[in-house]
């Protein structure tokens, strides 16, 4: 879908429907699969506080998204899930340099999580890992 396809019969709907929901005090977080990005200026106006997912085998770019949006939303996800699938904790460091330290770096709202679902291939030490060295990353940058 394009931007102006985007704008002209969806984005109305969203905006009315995000609106009611921060009437309610609620926050939108708006999941998606795929790629998105030219849609985020319109999702952007019509009201989302986050966007969750950011695929990055579908060229999302989380360090991306957050410096042309991160003063506006949040994001939730974009951790290659290839990294934690690998179960290689260098590989898993190198992923959170790239995608999640930019952000922390800048005080971009974040929320750790992978960019699509956790498959039975990722054992259960690579998750202690994964999940501990989020909550070490959060100290040193929010301590």
């Amino acid at each position: 879908m394009s931007p102006a396809m985007y704008e002209a019969l969806i984005q109305p709907a969203h905006a009315r429907m995000f609106a009611w929901a921060h009437s309610l005090g609620l926050k939108v977080i708006v999941h998606s699969c795929g790629y998105v990005e030219p849609l985020v200026p319109g999702l952007v106006d019509a009201g989302m506080d986050m966007l969750q997912a950011i695929e990055v085998k579908a060229g999302m770019d989380l360090p991306r998204l957050a410096k042309n949006h991160g003063s506006k939303i949040g994001f939730m996800g974009g951790f290659d899930v290839r990294e934690l699938i690998s179960n290689d904790r260098a590989r898993i460091d190198r992923e959170f340099e790239r995608a999640v330290v930019p952000l922390l770096a800048e005080g971009v709202p974040y929320i750790l999580h992978s960019d699509h679902s956790v498959p039975p291939e990722v054992d259960m030490d690579t998750m202690r890992h994964f999940f501990g060295r989020g909550v070490e990353l959060s100290l040193k940058y929010f301590a």
